[in-house]
């Protein structure tokens, strides 16, 4: 049986995980902003990953899940751009839908679940890949705008973990001086 999603495949459904994970190195990001070279989705989901389960790992006390479980949650957490590609930011603020559409192709064995601690960890260090991606390898204004936009919104995810998630000082000035110094290589 066969339903709307299945244009966005190109291999018999069963395989969609399998097929997923072949295409995961060809999806391009940062496709409207010009930069020196191509970030791929595997790259930034391994550095998204590795830098989210060190965070957790040194992380002064239990706030995050397992480091495990938070770097399995990292790096499929834009798996199903494999099937969209990477839509910017912009265009996500203007189009309804795109997040169930994102949820619908997105198989569930790349579904996992962690707690809002984890998660708020996880879109940082997100954001801190992207900002460290455009600083180094952007190439005119453009670029620059859209560092500035994602640092807008790091501090924006930052003071909702202060506030909202409450963590306390001691976590969020751990969590801020290892995303500075991913981001900028300084501390």
């Amino acid at each position: 049986m066969s339903n709307e999603l299945d244009i966005f495949r190109a291999y018999p459904v069963e395989m969609q995980p399998i097929e997923t994970v072949m295409r995961v190195s060809a999806v391009k990001r940062w496709h409207m902003i010009e930069t020196v070279r191509t970030q791929t989705l595997a790259e930034h989901s391994a550095n998204v990953a590795l830098l989210a389960m060190v965070i957790a790992r040194m992380a002064p006390m239990e706030y995050f899940d397992t480091y495990a479980a938070v770097g399995i949650a990292a790096l499929v957490h834009d798996v199903s751009e494999v099937f969209t590609g990477d839509i910017p930011t912009p265009t996500k603020k203007f189009v309804n839908g795109i997040n169930e559409l994102e949820l619908r192709l997105t198989h569930p064995v790349f579904v996992g679940a962690v707690n809002g601690n984890s998660d708020a960890l996880i879109k940082m260090c997100d954001l801190a890949d992207g900002i460290r991606f455009i600083r180094i390898h952007r190439v005119d204004t453009t670029g620059t705008h859209a560092q500035r936009a994602l640092e807008d919104q790091l501090a924006t995810r930052i003071k909702a973990a202060e506030v909202v998630l409450e963590w306390p000082d001691h976590l969020v000035a751990h969590v801020l001086r290892c995303l500075q110094f991913y981001m900028y290589e300084r501390y």
